[in-house]
């Protein structure tokens, strides 16, 4: 290892490790229940948040090719995205700017050089501009140059993609993700994230909150109970580390590994083995290292009791053999459907089913819950709320 901050986490970690502790908080804390379930704190989520901030929508492995295309329906925008022949990935609302038809489904990747509403034929390229109307005698004074696909800023930062869902013309500010990441930028390219490859995309949607899966990412206390029958055993309990980065944050939970670098030169020592590494890219994604490939994990809020969950798992390169095939198939099965859908997922739709009972007012933290408080610390900043109440009175 050669990163300087991620030497000095290691060593910070390691000497936690080494006592069985937590990095902690002065205090307990308490978060409101009624955020998880009040359809007016999601419509402030959704303007102030969603709509607003760069969002992680996928990586470019997604897009392999020039003419690739592949869209996605996020918090009621259809979206297309498109990688042009020159090599740039650009966004647009998935809508032909005649009658509002969807011009294309396509879950995965498709190869198209120019997009037809299947309604009138109205033809766009893959920069948006409107090429063809037939039947062009019925729209006197109709300029193409102002019907192209409505704009939505897209900007690629290391391979991952960001966009912000709303038409460009409500978006008055230079898409930056590298300045919006606030020092995670760094971490993207020392990883390898440019050229990593797509392996596997899924989307489902789940009955819980979308806060509740983000909050199961901000602490490691749960990681020996609630993943016990699956990867708990690989994990020391309740040993991580979450830095900030502006809203972001970095976490290193402390592996069964971690404590064999005071054995070991830091030379050898290994970003991958050693610890599991996790990002929150505010407001709603999770990147996690895991030892040879990465998960990108995006929860979108589609009601205050359901939203959607996108797993994009991304590989070092594409398979060599059939046992390269089947072990990132193995990894990707245990991960999406025994860790993510049938833990973290599960145990955040326990906890929904509750939260309207009133049987909680507020949900209890404890001292080493550290993320959490920096994730609903954020919110509040964004969105002018009050969700936290210190102590435990």
């Amino acid at each position: 290892m050669d990163h300087p901050a991620h030497i000095d986490l290691f060593r910070r970690l390691h000497a936690l490790a080494e006592r069985g502790a937590c990095e902690m908080t002065d205090r307990p804390f308490q978060i409101r229940s009624d955020i998880y379930c009040d359809p007016a704190r999601l419509e402030l989520e959704r303007s102030r948040l969603f709509r607003r901030l760069p969002l992680v929508l996928g990586h470019a492995a997604m897009l392999p090719a020039p003419d690739d295309a592949i869209t996605l329906d996020l918090l009621g925008v259809p979206v297309i995205l498109t990688r042009g022949r020159d090599g740039v990935i650009r966004g647009f609302v998935n809508a032909c700017r005649h009658r509002g038809a969807r011009l294309l489904d396509a879950p995965a990747a498709v190869r198209r050089p120019s997009f037809v509403c299947p309604y009138h034929n109205w033809t766009y390229g893959l920069d948006g501009a409107l090429r063809h109307v037939p039947c062009p005698e019925g729209f006197t004074g109709l300029a193409l140059a102002d019907r192209g696909l409505a704009p939505i800023p897209v900007a690629e930062c290391h391979g991952l993609l960001f966009g912000v869902l709303a038409p460009r013309g409500s978006w008055t500010d230079e898409l930056r993700p590298e300045r919006y990441l606030a020092g995670l930028a760094e971490d993207l390219a020392l990883h390898g994230f440019p050229d990593l490859h797509l392996f596997a995309r899924t989307v489902t949607r789940r009955r819980t909150n979308w806060k509740l899966v983000i909050d199961a990412f901000q602490e490691s206390y749960h990681v020996q109970r609630l993943h016990r029958a699956s990867l708990g055993r690989f994990f020391l309990d309740n040993v991580a580390i979450f830095e900030p980065f502006g809203p972001h944050t970095r976490s290193a939970v402390a592996r069964a590994e971690t404590l064999e670098l005071g054995t070991l030169p830091e030379s050898a020592w290994d970003v991958r083995r050693h610890a599991s590494l996790a990002y929150l890219m505010f407001p709603n994604t999770i990147l996690v290292l895991h030892p040879d490939y990465v998960s990108i994990l995006s929860i979108f809020p589609e009601s205050v009791d359901e939203s959607t969950f996108i797993h994009v798992m991304l590989t070092p390169h594409a398979p060599r053999d059939e046992r390269e095939q089947s072990h990132w198939r193995r990894s990707f099965d245990l991960m999406e459907g025994g860790v993510f859908q049938g833990e973290d997922l599960w145990i955040s739709e326990q906890i929904q089913r509750t939260v309207a009972s009133g049987a909680n007012e507020t949900f209890l933290a404890g001292r080493y819950e550290v993320g959490l408080r920096r994730f609903h610390t954020a919110l509040d900043g964004y969105l002018g709320t009050s969700s936290i109440r210190d102590g435990l009175a």
